[in-house]
């Protein structure tokens, strides 16, 4: 059977009618790494389409990239983990090895370990991501029980760059930042990214100020390993009413070289 091109194009365009209509609206794609203000969570996760999708978040480091499609309103959910039916087991355990245990999200020999909602359960935290943006790339501060529990920093391509730092401005009054690069600003719940003005592998001082002028009150200090290939975020937090401030600062490292299983680099002993 032959087609012609007109046929071909007003077919391709009811494709992509149909595409569009099967797709909601508020659909949104974004690419996240989290961070938990509080304590290291796991056992949640968010539903991916039809899919649950179980997350590790820490608080000293970035989570691992995690892609999202999905509604606007993005939320974490408790997750629990089911195992699906398996092989029997032999009756003559001297014939073969016992199962070994499932790998979580992996499907081994014998069963799956999947994640699945737990039924009933609010969400623990949410976000309303905005939508017609494109793909989002975010970085996702999570803080169950405060407000909606998620506060999110944009993270495009070159905007906070390796060897670069980002203050977070927390508290309720205006920052200084001083590093050798000079002093910066940061306005209360605004951020700002730049470079310290060190040299690899060297040690800088980092100063934590309020005030203005003569009447600038430090607040932190201390000294910082710079690393050009490492790019930190600074959460700048009020220690209640005293106007202390408390400095946290969380890492993203660089992905380390991938190990192929049963290859080494290292040659027999005596060289040969």
């Amino acid at each position: 059977m032959r087609f012609d091109a007109s046929t071909l194009g007003a077919c391709g365009l009811l494709l992509m009618v149909a595409t569009a209509a099967a797709q909601p609206q508020d659909f949104v794609e974004a690419r996240l790494r989290l961070v938990s203000t509080t304590t290291p969570l796991v056992g949640l996760g968010f539903l991916n389409g039809k899919k649950a999708e179980g997350l590790v978040i820490p608080t000293d480091m970035f989570s691992a990239e995690v892609i999202y499609r999905g509604p606007a309103r993005l939320q974490l959910i408790e997750l629990t983990t089911s195992v699906s039916p398996g092989e029997v087991p032999p009756k003559d355990d001297d014939e073969k090895p016992a199962p070994k245990s499932p790998t979580r999200g992996v499907k081994g020999r014998d069963q799956v370990l999947a994640f699945k909602p737990i039924e009933g359960r609010p969400p623990v935290a949410w976000i309303d991501l905005p939508t017609k943006q494109g793909t989002l790339q975010l970085i996702l501060l999570v803080t169950p029980g405060k407000n909606n529990g998620i506060l999110a920093l944009p993270d495009a391509s070159g905007s906070f760059p390796p060897g670069s730092n980002r203050y977070l401005n927390l508290c309720a009054f205006p920052l200084i930042v001083r590093t050798p690069a000079g002093p910066q600003v940061v306005p209360p719940g605004g951020s700002k990214v730049f470079r310290p003005g060190a040299k690899e592998t060297e040690y800088y001082d980092l100063q934590v100020l309020s005030g203005e002028g003569e009447s600038q009150r430090p607040l932190f200090s201390g000294r910082v390993f710079h690393l050009e290939s490492v790019r930190k975020l600074y959460l700048l937090l009020p220690l209640g009413s005293s106007g202390r401030v408390a400095v946290r600062d969380i890492v993203d490292r660089p992905p380390g070289p991938r190990k192929t299983p049963g290859v080494s680099t290292k040659g027999p002993p005596g060289g040969k």
